[in-house]
């Protein structure tokens, strides 16, 4: 029998993927075991579509292949979010605690990269794959895995790409079910509580956002001239020789897009930008899931699992007894650390839905959603970048 390959466009897949996340909500919530290690929805419901999709691949005629398009620019949204809730004037309420994480994180770039080519030369594969099963991957997520695996296999390395996309999707379902344990083990052994007030305790009312053109509209404006101005800047460092990811120069415009309107003393409505902050996030994270090309990783399963397996190890250790000593030992810290954990190795969107169930269930912490996402959009993405090129310089 031939094989049918069936094409799902951008807006059948957007629709797709909207009910598998609602799927996910409603398995994560009814599931005890779940709740309990406090996974993200998204990933619940992400996997459980990838493995409907493996099983229509493997077991009939059919082949289904998505049109991602719409899932990069939703990347792009998101990212352009956070830089747009990175205000200058907060980095202070983050104070020490945000110096010494992003201490941490530099020191972790090194680490990661270091244990992806040790790895790397352990199994047998060129020293180039450690890189890209190292930070590109891990901490740069699709967007980094794609610009570099592109450019690597451009320079002769064939599978460069395949290989960086595959390490990038293994991260973000290891980052979002890694975390919630580590930190809840945190709280429960340390007997950690949150001291910021509930917002559910001070009002008997569902928190609710405009849902008007005026109440959404700001918002929508500053996303889309984040992502117009960014994708512009993005095009001349293209011109320039700089190899870059596209949502870092979005994200940088919505840091300065944010500033400068802080100066000039303009509002906004910031409940709308948390909620395409979290539209975005949710649905990229169901969509990359969904789309795992397991069959086609045959040829790399055993050194891409290696890799994978001592990363994760890498990284739990790390949050558990550096990062959580290092913000403080405290819930706030605790909170981070899943931030942390899901940052770097599924890269910032699965930090930021692992740091939400977390406080969902356990209570806020302004301060972990204060310095997670600013250590994002200001320092992460920065040096991952600069430790890439410092880490490809030594390469032979």
């Amino acid at each position: 029998m031939m094989d049918s390959v069936i094409s799902i466009d951008c807006l059948t897949f957007l629709l797709i993927s909207i009910f598998v996340l609602g799927f996910g909500i409603l398995v994560t919530r009814t599931i005890p075991l779940l709740k309990a290690f406090n996974i993200p929805a998204a990933v619940t419901g992400g996997l459980l579509g990838c493995g409907l999709v493996s099983y229509i691949n493997l077991c009939t005629s059919w082949h289904l292949r998505f049109d991602l398009s719409l899932r990069n620019q939703l990347l792009l949204i998101f990212f352009s979010t956070i830089g747009l809730a990175a205000r200058f004037k907060q980095l202070q309420e983050g104070g020490k605690t945000l110096m010494a994480v992003i201490g941490a994180v530099i020191l972790f770039l090194f680490l990661q990269n270091a244990v992806g080519i040790s790895v790397a030369c352990l199994v047998g594969c060129p020293i180039i794959y450690g890189l890209l099963g190292g930070t590109i991957a891990f901490v740069g997520g699709h967007g980094t895995a794609i610009t570099w695996g592109t450019l690597i296999e451009q320079q002769g390395w064939t599978g460069a790409l395949e290989f960086s996309l595959a390490a990038a999707t293994l991260g973000l379902i290891v980052g979002g079910l890694l975390a919630g344990p580590i930190s809840q083990h945190l709280i429960h052994r340390y007997e950690l509580e949150s001291i910021a007030p509930s917002i559910d305790a001070t009002t008997d009312t569902p928190i609710t956002i405009p849902a008007s053109l005026d109440g959404m509209f700001g918002s929508v404006l500053l996303i889309a001239t984040s992502l117009a101005l960014g994708l512009g800047l993005h095009l001349l460092t293209l011109h320039w020789g700089m190899v870059l990811p596209q949502f870092l120069p979005v994200m940088l415009v919505g840091i300065l897009l944010i500033n400068l309107l802080d100066w000039g003393k303009i509002n906004f409505n910031t409940a709308a930008l948390s909620f395409w902050n979290d539209v975005s996030l949710q649905l990229f994270l169901v969509m990359s899931l969904m789309n795992l090309q397991i069959l086609s990783w045959a040829h790399t399963a055993g050194p891409l699992l290696i890799l994978l397996g001592a990363q994760t190890l890498c990284a739990g250790l790390f949050a558990y007894f550096v990062v959580f000593w290092a913000a403080g030992r405290d819930y706030d810290a605790s909170v981070i650390c899943a931030g942390f954990t899901g940052m770097v190795l599924g890269a910032m969107p699965v930090g930021m839905a692992n740091m939400t169930t977390l406080t969902h269930r356990y209570g806020p912490s302004p301060k972990a959603l204060l310095v997670i996402p600013i250590l994002g959009a200001c320092c992460m993405d920065i040096a991952n970048a600069v430790v890439i090129q410092l880490f490809l310089l030594l390469s032979p």
